[in-house]
């Protein structure tokens, strides 16, 4: 519309010094709300799927004063989130969602001589921030986590490797209900690697470690702590109809441009 109104008035206009810096002027100004308009936040809401494999660590005071060595736990599976973000602008953008994750640890009882695998599913609500260039799909990102536990899990085995118990319980007393954590780490097109800590132990005041399944009445205290430090990676998938029809637009500009 611009280009379309200079051409018109450089043709009226002529030899006429004043007007024709007020064409440059005005040229100067369509060229700086073109590009603005490029620049400035879409003001859309659009989803994203996120899936990750963590790496887990339990952080660990026994409160019967045994050596309890950490094990670091691989867990890839269950660890879904689909997520509603926000850009407010190039550089900065919030995110929040709602997901499921696997949280767990595994410790070795040197005073016992066993090995405890233990975990929980968890409905996750996070909520974010993230900073950087997030044209380019590249950015850091901070958030909190709420983590409602259930469905409880907990093998323990001889350190040559026999099973000596087990146990499982969907809505269990041994381990709290609700958890909060906090994660940082970076995104670069999709792909996320960071680090996240639960601020609340996995452990409530009710749980006793049961050292052999032959012999169920027998019970310990558990730890006095037991928090959860997590390395993770994963993918992001933009899940927005624009951004998925964005490939088909430019093979479409592609094959205008050819005739």
């Amino acid at each position: 519309m611009c280009s379309k109104w200079l051409i018109y008035a450089s043709y009226k206009i002529n030899n006429n010094t004043m007007k024709k810096k007020l064409i440059l002027f005005v040229a100067f100004l369509c060229l700086q709300i073109s590009a603005f308009s490029q620049d400035k936040p879409t003001n859309k809401v659009y989803g994203v799927f996120e899936s990750k494999t963590l790496f887990q660590l339990g952080m660990l005071e026994d409160s019967a004063g045994n050596s309890i060595t950490p094990v670091l736990r691989f867990a890839p599976f269950a660890n879904y989130t689909l997520q509603a973000h926000k850009d407010l602008g190039n550089k900065f953008g919030v995110y929040t969602g709602i997901g499921i994750k696997n949280v767990g640890f595994i410790s070795r009882d040197n005073t016992n001589d066993v090995t405890v695998k233990s975990r929980a599913y968890c409905i996750s609500v996070p909520v974010g921030l993230k900073y950087g260039n997030l044209k380019e799909d590249r950015y850091l990102f901070i958030n909190g986590e709420f983590l409602a536990q259930f469905d409880y899990k907990e093998k323990v085995f001889t350190n040559d490797g026999n099973d000596k118990s087990k146990r499982k319980s969907f809505y269990p007393n041994d381990i709290n209900p609700f958890n909060y954590a906090g994660s940082i780490g970076f995104n670069l097109k999709g792909f996320i690697i960071g680090a996240e800590y639960t601020f609340s132990d996995f452990f409530s005041d009710k749980y006793r470690f049961q050292p052999d399944k032959a012999n169920a009445a027998v019970t310990l205290a558990g730890p006095s702590k037991s928090n959860i430090l997590t390395f993770f990676f994963g993918f992001r998938t933009n899940l927005s109809a624009e951004a998925v029809a964005a490939p088909e637009k430019q093979l479409q500009q592609a094959k205008a441009y050819q005739y």
